[in-house]
């Protein structure tokens, strides 16, 4: 007598699974949600501490404030970064803000390995071109770090057919964006991919006064695993030869970070024509660690001091310069930094860098 085939209503949910998905669909909690080893991208010093290690692979970032607070520069930033990595670069320059000007400020990023979008083009890109590339990218280049400048400038395809004032399709960006995010967090998590999105803030009339918005909706916040807000911009004292400030500083609070805690502020000093001033950073930092002593205009560094007495600068503007001119010093004194707020990032730079040295 044949023996009777097991009818799929009896089938188990692991053979049921299995037959539709695939082998290993469904696990235990200890082996589907183990950590993966991802490498971080780093950033800027304060920053790194605010986001307790830097930005890992598979992340959403989202960058916002308001106009020219320095938002395109710390992008460029990142960027540099990433290359220094060796990982592929883009820029989705909807507001063509990307300029050669402006990469010329970026000390260490290469042009040349940086891929722009769009590049002399004839007609104008709609929404659904530039998030069908995103996506495209996201799904080809594998550890790509992408920067979209920005979502604000987003135009649908129905709102670029229409006459101008019409509003026939207001809310069209917005959702068009969630529906993106809907197919592309799985996408970037899987290629260790990161999409950094920067967005304007807008005013709402209020009867109160003018409120602050970000443009884009809901959808990007709640996809994001790591969201920057730069709230506000403070001038640097004016320049006694140019009788102007050379530069501002960034006030930045971490709405939200995929390694550690929520809303810690960090400040970065961004310098005109240069970018973010690295060196001012890792000063002001060692500084209020007491890695630096400042008494009055003088400042010294007893981790150089050696046998004699720690060297001594009068000014902000001649240790910067005494760092810059010796890079070694530099590197030493951002470790000692990072060993003492990031022992833990630390570790897992180094892990990573064995492993990429064993698969080499």
């Amino acid at each position: 007598m044949a023996k009777r085939k097991p009818k799929i209503e009896d089938e188990s949910l692991d053979a049921f699974l299995t037959r539709i998905h695939g082998k290993g669909i469904i696990a235990p909690a200890a082996q589907a949600l183990a950590p993966r080893s991802r490498e971080v991208l780093s950033t800027p010093l304060s920053l790194d501490i605010a986001l307790s290690g830097g930005i890992p692979d598979g992340t959403i970032c989202l960058i916002t404030g308001k106009p020219k607070s320095g938002k395109t520069t710390l992008c460029l930033e990142l960027l540099r970064n990433a290359q220094l990595a060796n990982r592929p670069t883009f820029y989705i320059n909807i507001e063509k803000r990307c300029t050669p000007a402006l990469l010329s400020t970026i000390k260490g990023l290469d042009p040349a390995k940086l891929q722009v979008v769009p590049h002399q083009i004839d007609k104008p890109l709609t929404a659904e071109d530039y998030l069908n590339i995103i996506e495209r990218i996201s799904k080809t280049q594998k550890k790509a770090v992408v920067v979209i400048d920005s979502i604000a400038a987003l135009s649908t395809m129905t709102e670029q057919e229409a006459d101008i004032g019409s509003n026939k399709d207001m809310a069209g960006p917005a959702k068009l964006l969630s529906a993106f995010f809907r197919r592309a967090q799985q996408i970037v998590d899987t290629q260790d991919v990161i999409l950094i999105f920067i967005s304007q803030m807008m005013t709402n009339r209020e009867p109160r006064g003018p409120k602050w918005m970000e443009k884009g909706g809901i959808a990007i916040q709640y996809a994001c695993s790591v969201w920057l807000k730069v709230t506000w911009t403070k001038q640097w004292d004016k320049n006694e030869e140019t009788n102007a400030p050379d530069g501002h500083d960034m006030h930045i609070t971490v709405q939200s970070s995929a390694l550690g805690r929520p809303l810690l502020p960090c400040t970065l000093p961004l310098r005109y024509g240069i970018g973010i001033d690295t060196v001012r950073d890792i000063v002001t930092t060692a500084e209020n660690l007491g890695l630096i002593e400042k008494a009055g205009a003088w400042y010294s560094v007893p981790m150089f001091a050696g046998k004699g007495d720690p060297p001594k600068f009068q000014g902000l503007a001649r240790l910067s310069n005494f760092l810059t001119d010796n890079p070694d010093k530099l590197k030493r004194l951002e470790t000692e930094i990072r060993d003492i707020v990031l022992p833990q990032a630390e570790t897992n730079e180094k892990e990573t860098k064995k492993k990429g040295k064993k698969n080499e």
